[in-house]
Formats: structure tokens, C-alpha cells, sequence
């Protein structure tokens, strides 16, 4: 029977794998927000931010664990000990990558929802300039 696979790294690669398409298209979506193509209600706008705001410290709190986790003792002073902490340790600094790249995702969504929350109030303000008067 062969080696078995590293599903761990396999959920590792995969979530970063994901997270780096999610920021690929939140920066377009930041950019249109941006260039007042994209609109939210600004309160909306903001209750959103907030939760990706929220979402971001609370990945902090996880990336301390990540953290933690690379400096693992009590597998022995032998190679076969040194190897195993040598495994753990890069598999947390695999997890602290991933860790930041969600948190990067979630940081572009929060200034996204900001930008289309200023868009949107800009959007409203030059229309009530231009419509204001007419009944």
C-alpha cells in the first residue's frame, strides 16, 4: 500500500486556492465600486462592512492559534521527532497562509461594500441636485 495522501494539504490548497479567486473578484468588484458602478443602500452598505470587519478579527484570534501550533514540542530529540514538529510546523505555516488569504478577502469585501455605500449616497445626491425640484 502506497503513501496515504495528505488530505489536510489538500483542504489547505483548496481553501487557498479558493480565497485567492474570491479576492481575484472582489478587487473587480472594489474597482467598479469604485468607478460608481456598483451601488449599495449605504446603511446596508455598512452593516455588511461591519460583518466582514468582524469576520477579519475574528480570523486574527485564529491565525494566534496557527501560530502557536508551528511551535510543537514533545515528539523526542530523534530524527523521527524532529520530522514530525518539522511537518506540523509547516502544515500551521500552510494553514497562517490560507488564514491571511481569507482575511485579505475579507478586507476587499469590507472596503467594497464601503465604496458602493459612498457610490450609492453620491448616486442619490446628484440626482436630488438634478431631480430635486421637479414633482
Amino acid at each position: 500500500m502506497g503513501p496515504m495522501p495528505d488530505a489536510a494539504g489538500a483542504a489547505l490548497a483548496a481553501s487557498h486556492a479558493q480565497a485567492q479567486q474570491s479576492q481575484s473578484e472582489w478587487t473587480a468588484l472594489k474597482a467598479m465600486a469604485g468607478a460608481g458602478e456598483l451601488r449599495f443602500e449605504p446603511a446596508a452598505a455598512e452593516r455588511c462592512a461591519q460583518v466582514c470587519q468582524e469576520a477579519a478579527e475574528k480570523i486574527d484570534e485564529l491565525l494566534l492559534d496557527a501560530r502557536r501550533l508551528s511551535y510543537v514540542e514533545g515528539f523526542g530529540d530523534t530524527s523521527a521527532g524532529r520530522a514530525l514538529a518539522g511537518k506540523f510546523k509547516a502544515k500551521a505555516g500552510e494553514a497562517e497562509a490560507v488564514l491571511q488569504a481569507h482575511q485579505q478577502v475579507l478586507s476587499d469585501m469590507r472596503d467594497t461594500y464601503r465604496a458602493a455605500g459612498k457610490a450609492y449616497a453620491a448616486a442619490e445626491a446628484g440626482n436630488q441636485a438634478r431631480f430635486g425640484g421637479a414633482q
